[in-house]
């Protein structure tokens, strides 16, 4: 395992669940590690160039951080984000308090603006009290270290140190919030649009055969014949399984659920480069030849008509075979695609009359 492998293992440790704290715990991990490396770069700033034992609050903020992180593998609960608020409200106040407003420290309580608005679970009305406190604390702190003169005389090179790593923490605290935010509704945007079409694809979609079923069908071919040029053809087929009460009767419904699943899966393998199959309701199913005229889709329902007739269903401890009839009629753009269908159907009833087992166009 490499060392970046080793050090995604462990900021990602038990966050890779469904647990809706999970995206919470990884971010409070992050901000705690940019704590750590910031109050490190401080302590040796207080140590070695103002000579200030401002450092030892350094090491004590460091430990707070150091034990919030750890916190986070045993406690998955909002308890990480006060101590973590309270650590960082403390350090503002303690730096701001030290040396004064000139680095910029009490501007960090910004942060916890966006963190706690990041946490779903409150209520809003929580979340802006929340944003309205930390502002006026803010702006409290700043009026009263201005008004009471308190400041530390830095040098140039002192100051210019204080203000880029203070810059340079308040940017990755920024982005790092921000980016968990894009990262968290990117991701519940993306789980509602897969939910969504999970959801139209089972409104469209026979349970049982696994086929687009009537209302899918009927928006494929309001669709085919919206988007469709006036030369594109179309053909549409109804077709019915013959006696299929006597197989439900004769060797059980489950029988005949068998049957209707083979059935389809063979007409799905069919279609598949000629266009649409659908159940239609029952044991009846549609077929929708595209770019396809009467007499083509007449011989290919031929080829069909005996594979179905050879084909042997073995059901348990039953053989047998089934039939199958069909009422075909080429869509005429001057008609409605409904008509065509009710023209289709009714040719089907006509083969059904004549004796079934046969196509009639």
């Amino acid at each position: 395992m490499t060392f970046i492998d080793k050090i995604k293992e462990i900021l990602f440790r038990d966050v890779t669940g469904e647990d809706k704290l999970k995206d919470l715990v990884f971010l409070i991990r992050i901000l705690c590690i940019i704590n750590i490396v910031s109050n490190s770069i401080w302590c040796a700033f207080f140590a070695l160039s103002l000579n200030s034992r401002l450092y030892q609050w350094s090491i004590a903020f460091i430990v707070i951080y150091i034990l919030t992180f750890w916190m986070t593998y045993w406690d998955h609960s909002n308890t990480n984000v006060y101590v973590y608020a309270i650590a960082t409200i403390l350090s503002m106040l303690v730096y701001s308090f030290s040396i004064g407003p000139v680095p910029g420290y009490l501007f960090t309580l910004y942060s916890l603006i966006l963190l706690f608005y990041f946490k779903t679970d409150d209520n809003p009305l929580y979340k802006a009290i929340t944003a309205i406190i930390i502002a006026v604390i803010v702006i409290g702190v700043w009026f009263y270290l201005t008004s009471a003169n308190i400041v530390v005389a830095f040098t140039r090179r002192q100051a210019l140190i204080l203000l880029l790593t203070n810059t340079i923490y308040l940017s990755l605290t920024f982005i790092t919030i921000s980016y968990s935010f894009y990262l968290k509704f990117a991701s519940n945007e993306h789980k509602i649009l897969k939910y969504a079409k999970k959801l139209e694809k089972l409104a469209t979609l026979d349970p049982l055969t696994q086929l687009t079923n009537r209302r899918g069908m009927t928006n494929h071919l309001e669709s085919f014949i919206a988007d469709s040029s006036s030369q594109n053809q179309l053909s549409l087929a109804i077709s019915d399984i013959d006696f299929f009460k006597k197989v439900n009767d004769t060797y059980g419904h489950d029988a005949g659920d068998y049957v209707l699943i083979e059935l389809s899966k063979m007409f799905r393998e069919f279609m598949r480069d000629k266009g649409w199959i659908a159940r239609w309701g029952g044991e009846e199913f549609l077929f929708a030849f595209e770019g396809t005229n009467g007499d083509y889709a007449f011989e290919q329902l031929t080829k069909l008509k005996y594979s179905i007739e050879k084909k042997e269903f073995s059901y348990k401890e039953y053989k047998f075979s089934v039939t199958m009839t069909f009422g075909l009629e080429e869509y005429d753009s001057s008609a409605d695609i409904s008509e065509t269908i009710k023209n289709a159907d009714n040719k089907l009833y006509q083969g059904k009359e004549s004796g079934r087992n046969r196509i009639i166009y």
